[in-house]
């Protein structure tokens, strides 16, 4: 039987706060969205109120997260009842067997190395070429520059790019990062124009979705809707 759901990856660091303004804005495109943590971080548990549970998850202000699920198979978890999931798999090499059912595997990471070389060892655990988007945020004005994140990263060599996105350092940006983990309702209105087109155009490109009603739900989305 096929799902009934459309599927996004995440994998690597930095990348909670993407996955919480793709779950704001899905919701108010008037999807049923799902959140699952299957990284061992669990870095999603620090960034959302657990006081609202139903049953194995947390009710997030319309937005269903399912916690602890890293050796749980996705397989497991009863999701009949959503048009989207955005599933975090950290560096969690053992989380990827739902890979194939993916619109696309975000790959994310800053420069450090200590977070970019455990990334590339997850990906190596690849067995089909994914479609991925590749995102580095916080980048400097160095050597470390983007070709030299992509040849310890390896992405292409285990996943199809189909995307790449830069994201200099900026404050501003850092500041709305911080809100999505300390805010139970965050803003997220200062995140820079680069990053808004990215959202944009990643839920156009990937469902299908008219500009102007994505536009739409993500100005109000960021202004905590």
């Amino acid at each position: 039987m096929p799902h009934t759901y459309k599927a996004l990856g995440f994998a690597g660091f930095c990348k909670t706060d993407i996955i919480l303004y793709f779950s704001r804005i899905f919701h108010l495109l008037g999807e049923k969205v799902a959140i699952i943590d299957q990284s061992n971080q669990e870095e999603l548990r620090h960034s959302i109120p657990t006081g609202i549970f139903t049953q194995d998850r947390v009710d997030y202000r319309g937005v269903d997260v399912f916690l602890h699920s890293c050796n749980s198979p996705i397989s497991n978890l009863k999701l009949d009842d959503y048009t989207v999931l955005l599933i975090d798999f950290g560096v969690n090499d053992k989380a990827l067997d739902c890979i194939d059912d993916l619109k696309a595997l975000f790959i994310v990471t800053d420069c450090k190395r200590h977070h970019t070389v455990p990334l590339s060892s997850c990906i190596s655990h690849i067995t089909s070429r994914p479609d991925s988007i590749r995102i580095i945020r916080d980048l400097v004005n160095s050597k470390i520059n983007p070709r030299y994140i992509d040849s310890l990263l390896q992405s292409s060599q285990y996943t199809n790019v189909i995307a790449k996105y830069e994201f200099g350092l900026n404050e501003n940006e850092h500041e709305c990062r911080l809100k999505s983990q300390y805010d139970d309702i965050f803003k997220f209105t200062r995140i820079p124009e680069d990053l808004k087109n990215m959202l944009i155009d990643c839920i156009m490109g990937l469902f299908g979705t008219e500009k102007k009603a994505v536009q739409k739900a993500l100005k109000k989305a960021q202004r905590g809707g």
